[in-house]
């Protein structure tokens, strides 16, 4: 087990008390903790200077607390503020946001949520807005590591996409090109694997989300040919043809094959017909999801 920076009802900063950790990875260790100050609930994530294998952790935790600070989107957590604290051996940095509510979508279905197709939809269209904001900027950015653990379902229905230390603002030709390998096996696309990066690379990653939502399957586990993933026969009779039609085109290895842009995504899933409306999940029905109970190795930071 990975040794965390701080303990419970540590204070940083004379400001945040440590309540508890939310997870742990490659882009550093995220806490919930209580703002002293606001007495608001505060997602904080710290980077030990020491921890790091490279310099291109640093880089990322510190492009990840600059696009942060420039992001305004009622679905993306505000950001707070950026900071360092030194010591005699170390020196630590953090980001600090507001605290998405809610369980991931991971979270869920380890315990048992089984969403109908017409509630992967809405999370579909929700999702979609919010890439269609963020590929809209000048610079656009690409999230790049879009996933269950980073999609935030609130007890009333609405999500977050949280977790950006994998962010790039794409600044030549809406593509980033000999970029560092960030993502999360199973929800790159293909060129994402090559250092590459573009607006309908999400396209893919929410493909692969939504599939992982419907199957209970890691996408990386479902049967390929020829990089594609083959989810029909999982999913057989339980979507209507459009819609699997329409998560082919989001998981297409091939870019030019893909939708171009989060607006055409949302656009032609807005054509595909529902089978039964999708409810607005309920507080109780969050906290008690039902189905079977599905393990799943958490990977969140």
């Amino acid at each position: 087990m990975l040794k965390t920076l701080h303990s419970a009802d540590e204070i940083v900063l004379g400001r945040y008390r440590i309540v508890t950790l939310i997870g742990q990875g490659s882009s550093g260790t995220t806490y919930e903790v209580e703002d002293l100050e606001t007495y608001q609930r505060v997602a904080l994530k710290a980077m030990s200077f020491r921890g790091m294998q490279n310099w291109k952790q640093l880089e990322l935790f510190e492009r990840e607390a600059q696009v942060l600070s420039c992001l305004k989107h009622p679905a993306i957590p505000q950001y707070l503020n950026y900071f360092q604290i030194d010591s005699e051996h170390d020196r630590l940095f953090y980001i600090a946001q507001a605290l998405a509510p809610g369980k991931s979508l991971a979270t869920l279905i380890e315990e048992g949520w089984c969403p109908n197709p017409a509630e992967v939809q809405r999370i579909a269209r929700m999702t979609l807005n919010i890439l269609i904001y963020l590929h809209g900027l000048t610079p656009p950015v690409v999230h790049r590591d879009i996933k269950p653990q980073n999609i935030v379902y609130s007890n009333d229905g609405h999500i977050h996409l949280v977790d950006f230390g994998a962010v790039q603002a794409v600044l030549r030709n809406t593509t980033v090109h000999g970029s560092t390998i960030v993502g999360t096996y199973g929800y790159m696309a293909p060129e994402q694997l090559q250092g590459q990066a573009y607006g309908a690379t999400d396209l893919y990653a929410l493909g692969a989300t939504l599939l992982f939502l419907l199957t209970h399957i890691c996408p990386g586990d479902l049967p390929q040919k020829r990089l594609k993933l083959l989810f029909r026969e999982h999913l057989q009779g339980q979507i209507e043809p459009s819609f699997a039609d329409w998560l082919d085109q989001m998981i297409n290895p091939h870019l030019e094959d893909r939708f171009p842009t989060a607006q055409e995504a949302l656009n032609a899933l807005d054509q595909a017909p529902l089978r039964f409306m999708a409810p607005v999940l309920t507080r109780g029905e969050l906290s008690q999801p039902v189905g079977s109970l599905v393990q799943l190795q958490r990977t969140n930071a």
